[in-house]
């Protein structure tokens, strides 16, 4: 049970310590109700996640009010919370709720006897504007419904809030009316149930109530809907795909390369940061859109169809994640068969959040993690001890291997339908068949057996430098002879072509390795940053 201070009394102006415990009501009540949430999540596919990306939104918005001044408004504290949920919003209940969070901020007034309406009013709208095509029966009803309830009342916060969580919960009853497959499931919406939540944990904390200790019963979807949808093709296919793109000048722009036809499809900017999430069954080309815009700092694509099944059945087959730099790689991983990518690598190493996020995001007792590269390891590790620690616990694996081409290599190694142990020591003893080659510029001078300058060109293999030159192309060709030379019986080069590597220079490349060494050479284009040219021999 977590106690709540009183507020600072009835008509009196919302405060920052208010605020503060306001925000924090609405994690709790969303914490204790996310499993129950993630059952019932039907709309716009029942991938069993509502639950957890409201509940880890509303966690990173809590987590941010440590650093939130004592003396700061309920319109900064509020802020404070949107800007935190925005940047660790999780699925497109998650990016609904860190907006309305943004409005209900925007829409506060410091007047001593402003009234919240205007607050619910900027709030609906900031929820509806985040989606795209807004649908009925969702939680963007929700919203507007509570704005509604609340627009003639008075300045006494408290009544306000009570109001909007009773025409909250008015609304979300009536869901089912408002979308069909809501109706054949058997449930009202889980994201509109979580934005009640959200109200209830906050009036509860206004009033200085406590949270409660046992959830609510939810209900659950009704079996033989879930079998029908799980059985037809096409239904889940795609990826559940999220990104924070930085200084993305422009939004309009693409946002109309993203949403074809594609309804899901939400831009939610902040600052410098645009928060981005849509369905896709073509993760790459989201990445390579979101890259030519601007920076990625987030990038994640999980399997819809994958994340179902596992949700709702006792038993599968491990799933992977891989950690993936350039839309190259993204693609291959993804048609390899990994559950969810996560980008990262060589000078990008990705959170220990985002791992454990993304381990937790695809279900299941034993999660597979590629981290491509020996930096992101240890947080590949930390993230399987926090995914062991967690109230769903899960059993993470993670593979030492440090390229994205060992992670190919080991990926396509896997099989179905044998025990999680089996699965990885066959990628492993993948890892042990290949043999990599690395060719960059040297960031810095370099003393050793092989003396390289700042800005030249030079070769790694299996992570050892074995020569440089005045070329980056004839560097990867003396590479290439040296790896078959090192790799007898070997009959397979793959020469995955960095994102500065023209289609003229790759073909010249592969055709001088095949004279040269007698193998075939297959060109796979990886987009990767840093390195020009990543050769894997098997």
């Amino acid at each position: 049970m977590v106690e709540r201070e009183a507020s600072a009394g009835a008509g009196q102006r919302l405060s920052g310590a208010d605020m503060k415990r306001m925000v924090r009501g609405a994690a709790g009540w969303v914490a204790l109700h996310r499993e129950a949430l993630n059952l019932i999540n039907v709309f716009p596919v029942p991938d069993g996640d509502t639950g957890a990306n409201l509940g880890r939104t509303l966690a990173a918005a809590s987590e941010a009010l440590d650093d939130t001044p004592d003396e700061a408004s309920a319109h900064e504290v509020a802020s404070a919370a949107a800007s935190a949920a925005l940047l660790g919003g999780r699925g497109s209940s998650g990016v609904i709720g860190a907006q309305w969070l943004r409005g209900f901020a925007a829409g506060l007034s410091d007047d001593a006897d402003a009234s919240l309406s205007a607050a619910f009013a900027s709030a609906a709208e900031a929820a509806r504007n985040a989606v795209a095509e807004p649908r009925d029966g969702t939680m963007i009803s929700v919203a507007a419904d509570t704005a509604s309830a609340v627009e003639s009342m008075g300045a006494e916060p408290l009544a306000q809030m009570e109001r909007a969580v009773e025409a909250a919960y008015e609304s979300v009853e009536y869901t089912p009316e408002q979308n069909p497959v809501l109706k054949d499931a058997g449930v009202v919406d889980a994201g509109a149930r979580g934005l009640e939540f959200m109200l209830r944990g906050m009036a509860g904390a206004l009033a200085g109530e406590p949270i409660p200790d046992v959830p609510a019963e939810l209900g659950a979807i009704d079996p033989g809907w879930l079998a029908r949808r799980l059985d037809d093709d096409g239904e889940f296919d795609g990826f559940c795909t999220e990104l924070v793109v930085a200084n993305v000048e422009d939004i309009d722009g693409l946002r109309e390369v993203l949403s074809g036809e594609d309804e899901t499809v939400m831009l939610a900017p902040d600052g410098d940061d645009l928060r981005i999430h849509l369905h896709t069954t073509e993760p790459a080309d989201t990445y390579a859109a979101a890259d030519g815009a601007g920076q990625i700092r987030v990038f994640r694509a999980v399997d819809m169809r994958m994340q179902a099944a596992r949700t709702h059945e006792s038993e599968s087959d491990a799933a992977v994640v891989a950690v993936a730099q350039g839309s190259g790689f993204v693609r291959v991983f993804t048609e390899l068969g990994a559950a969810a990518i996560v980008s990262g690598g060589a000078a990008d190493n990705p959170s220990v959040e985002m791992l454990f996020s993304a381990a937790e995001s695809v279900k299941g007792e034993d999660v597979i993690i590629l981290p491509n590269n020996h930096n992101v390891t240890p947080a590949a590790e930390r993230a399987g001890e926090l995914a062991a620690e967690a109230e769903e616990a899960q059993r993470v694996h993670v593979i030492h291997n440090d390229s994205q081409a060992e992670g190919v290599a080991a990926l396509a190694a896997v099989i179905g339908g044998v025990p999680t142990e089996d699965v990885v020591a066959e990628m492993e003893q993948a890892l042990d068949a290949v043999r990599i080659g690395r060719v960059t510029y040297a960031a810095r001078t370099l003393e050793g057996d092989v003396p390289i300058s700042q800005g030249q060109p030079f070769a790694m293999l299996d992570g050892e430098i074995v020569g440089a030159g005045e070329s980056i192309d004839d560097v990867a060709l003396t590479l290439a002879s040296q790896m078959a030379e090192s790799l007898s019986g070997a009959s397979l080069f793959t020469a995955y072509i960095g994102e500065d590597v023209s289609e003229d220079r790759a073909d010249a490349l592969a055709e001088a390795i095949e004279e040269s060494t007698g193998l075939e050479v297959d060109l796979i284009e990886g987009g990767q940053p840093h390195y020009p040219w990543l050769l894997a021999l098997e």
